[in-house]
This record gives structure tokens, C-alpha cells and sequence, in this order.
């Protein structure tokens, strides 16, 4: 396929079809124009909404937050509850230390000859710190 020069195309036309290749070469720049306004308008929006894009993600980051809240119960127990974003997560309650008492509702045991048995104390378990005994 041989390229022919302009004038050799617009020699053998007649002025209407000459009429339409200008035409047509002058739509083609403006459409050209257009496209490449769009093109750069195009860039420069897809910039701007991955700015923003950032910018949201962030400011979701910095609004979440996790809040721990510890209940003390009287008998020394503690509830615990975890909210995530303000919704509660999750709820549990952490029995307390325990430590061992002798148990002054049950008689103390004796020997034969009236000597106490210390090993033999019928023992119970408490808490180790009593909220409302240290209180009052």
C-alpha cells in the first residue's frame, strides 16, 4: 500500500468531498484536544481520590481503640470487660487468689490427751484480699 501525498488525494476529489477531509482532519485534532484534556483531568483525579483514599484509612485507624474495664465484685473476683470500637468483645470473670484458712465452723481435733492436732485442722479457702473487710 503506497502513501499518497495530500495533494495528490485532494486533486482528484471535487470541493465537497475536500470539504469533508478537512473537516474530518480538523474534528480529529479537536477530538485529539479533548482526549488529552480528559487524559490529564483523568491523572489528576485519580491522585486526588488515592490522597483521600489515605486520608480516610487513617483517620479509621485512629478511631479505633480498645477500652478495658475492670469490675471489682465483693467477693473479690474481677470482671473484666473488652469493648472493640465501643461494642463489647468479650466478658469474663478472674476468680480471686485463694489462700488457705482454718475453718472456724468445724471443731478442732484432738489427741488423746487433749493436745490440739494442728495437721489435722480442717482448712477452707478464701480470698486473699476481702474488699469489703479491708473497707470496714
Amino acid at each position: 500500500m503506497k502513501v499518497a501525498d495530500s495533494m495528490e488525494i485532494s486533486a482528484g476529489m471535487t470541493n465537497i468531498e475536500r470539504a469533508r477531509a478537512e473537516g474530518s482532519d480538523a474534528f480529529k485534532k479537536m477530538f485529539s484536544g479533548m482526549v488529552q484534556e480528559r487524559v490529564e483531568s483523568l491523572t489528576e483525579t485519580l491522585e486526588e481520590m488515592n490522597a483521600r483514599q489515605q486520608e480516610i484509612k487513617q483517620l479509621k485507624e485512629q478511631q479505633h481503640f480498645t477500652e478495658t474495664i475492670r469490675h471489682i465484685l465483693p467477693d473479690g473476683s474481677i470482671l473484666v470487660r473488652e469493648y472493640v470500637d465501643g461494642k463489647l468483645d468479650s466478658c469474663y470473670r478472674k476468680r480471686p487468689h485463694l489462700k488457705d484458712v482454718p475453718d472456724e465452723s468445724k471443731p478442732l481435733p484432738r489427741a488423746a490427751d487433749g493436745t490440739v492436732l494442728e495437721a489435722q485442722i480442717k482448712m477452707k479457702q478464701v480470698p486473699a484480699v476481702r474488699i469489703f473487710e479491708d473497707i470496714g
